[in-house]
């Protein structure tokens, strides 16, 4: 058996070859990228990595059962499929997908892959015991199937039809946008994984960068590149694609890692205003912070939220064109940096001149805009930047991003796709479910809502008081039966 969505590594022990799954995750209490790896059974051919499974045990079995077909899980599959449907985003899918069958085969793995946290190929199995199958008995989800479908959705063509509907669809005519990107690490040898010392250390992996909509915090469209290609070159890209589909930008709300000179000159040449922090390496940075050490005074005071800042607004040179740079101090940040920066200090035996120097720096850093902004209105504005942290989590996290196992670029495409659709309806759960419920505890409550099928007619089992709360709040009534 070959298993080809699998990065598949061969471990020798007492001369005996071994298949085991490597796997990345992301690590939620650490917040970092791990891997850990699965025995998969006895190699029998190194060279094609065809390996004699192994007999699943227990434990494994549990993960995705295979219930009775006659009693199905009904509840979360039933409330994901009623989001889809009340969506605006319903017409787009049956649009770029105008064959029945593939349009199921996306909203089947769109459930999957917001329902469950496992590979791909675990599909079938959960289908057999979930209401999917009886819904849509004709949708084939082997791994075979799923792989083609991948490639279908992965296709250019489709690609652009998509965007150009669902961008025109939830957009006014000129959009704010917040860009950023994120590493998606993987092992697989394509012309997308390369190595990246994007963060704290290097792996392998494939960037995506994802643009959002800086008032609603919609996805509005992503790109993916090599990991070896900085951020800092990728913005002039982004903007030109985003104009081929449909997207008048006057507003980019950018990390550092964008500013550039070249980025700079292209915002305001194309008449973008943006908002950006302003890397600590930047000559420019270290100027600001010695020139105004006055930052900390009362007039610059400035309450956010539970947080304390001083934020003081000057006039700067950006590249030939008049700028403004907030020099701003975190107080808290400022206290936790300066207690810690002692006590190394201390043991580092560190002289009080370079001591002093150091303590300059401690909780400040400055942002730099092409438009004068109210410093009452900047620090908001710069922290809606976790639009898209807060995107890369649930992708990461809830949706099962990682790990990127596909080996052709087509796949890699398609999985990229699903992973968009399924983030999109998960954000259009939760606005429905607003405080009342997070998404995965509304999941969670109607995955015990079960069903029985009896021939052509399907009975659903009594709901509970919560089960028809969450069912409201997502614009539907639990139904009694279904017709087959």
């Amino acid at each position: 058996m070959t298993e080809q969505q699998r990065d598949i590594k061969i471990k020798t022990i007492n001369n005996k070859k071994y298949a085991y799954d490597m796997i990345s995750y992301w690590d939620k209490t650490q917040k970092k990228y791990r891997k850990k790896s699965i025995y998969l059974g006895i190699i029998t051919n190194p060279e094609t990595k065809t390996y004699t499974p192994k007999k699943l045990s227990t434990t494994y079995k549990n993960q995705t059962p295979t219930t009775n077909e006659l009693i199905q899980n009904f509840g979360d599959t039933y409330s994901i499929l009623k989001t889809i449907e009340n969506s605006p985003l319903n017409q787009i899918l049956k649009t770029i997908l105008p064959n029945n069958n593939d349009h199921t085969t996306l909203l089947s793995l769109t459930c999957h892959k917001i329902i469950k946290s496992s590979a791909m190929q675990h599909v079938e199995n959960w289908s057999k015991g979930n209401i999917i199958s009886t819904i849509y008995p004709d949708t084939n989800l082997s791994s075979q199937r799923i792989s083609d479908f991948l490639k279908t959705l992965g296709k250019e063509t489709l690609w652009r039809n998509f965007f150009k509907q669902y961008i025109e669809q939830i957009t006014q005519e000129k959009v704010g946008v917040i860009i950023d990107s994120t590493g998606l690490p993987n092992e697989v040898d394509f012309p997308f994984s390369a190595w990246s010392n994007h963060g704290d250390g290097s792996a392998r992996e494939t960037r995506f960068l994802m643009v959002i909509d800086r008032i609603s915090g919609n996805p509005l469209y992503f790109r993916y590149m090599a990991g070896n290609i900085v951020d800092v070159s990728t913005l002039a890209h982004t903007f030109a694609e985003l104009k081929q589909m449909g997207v008048k930008t006057f507003f980019a709300l950018i990390d550092a890692g964008y500013f550039s000179e070249s980025n700079i000159r292209e915002l305001y040449e194309n008449k973008i205003s943006f908002l950006t922090r302003l890397p600590s390496g930047r000559v420019l940075y270290k100027l600001l912070i010695e020139q105004h050490l006055d930052v900390e005074s009362v007039e610059n005071v400035v309450v956010y939220g539970k947080r304390v800042l001083y934020v003081k607004c000057v006039s700067v040179d950006l590249f030939g064109y008049e700028g403004f740079a907030y020099v701003v101090c975190d107080i808290k940040r400022k206290g936790d940096e300066t207690a810690r920066f002692f006590i190394a200090a201390k043991e580092d035996k560190l002289g009080s001149d370079v001591v002093g120097e150091s303590l300059k720096g401690k909780g400040k850093f400055v942002l730099v805009s092409s438009e004068k902004i109210s410093v009452e209105d900047v620090i908001p504005l710069y922290y809606t930047r976790q639009f898209a942290e807060n995107l890369f989590g649930v992708s990461k996290s809830f949706l099962d991003f990682l790990p990127i196992r596909t080996h052709n670029i087509e796949t890699l495409r398609g999985y990229l796709m699903l992973t968009f659709i399924a983030l999109i309806i998960h954000l259009e759960m939760k606005r429905c479910l607003s405080d009342k419920f997070t998404v995965e505890e509304a999941l969670t409550e109607m995955a015990n809502l079960m069903a029985k099928t009896y021939g052509e007619t399907t009975i659903v089992c009594e709901p509970t008081k919560n089960m028809k709360n969450i069912a409201s709040l997502l614009g539907y009534m639990v139904p009694m039966k279904l017709g087959v």
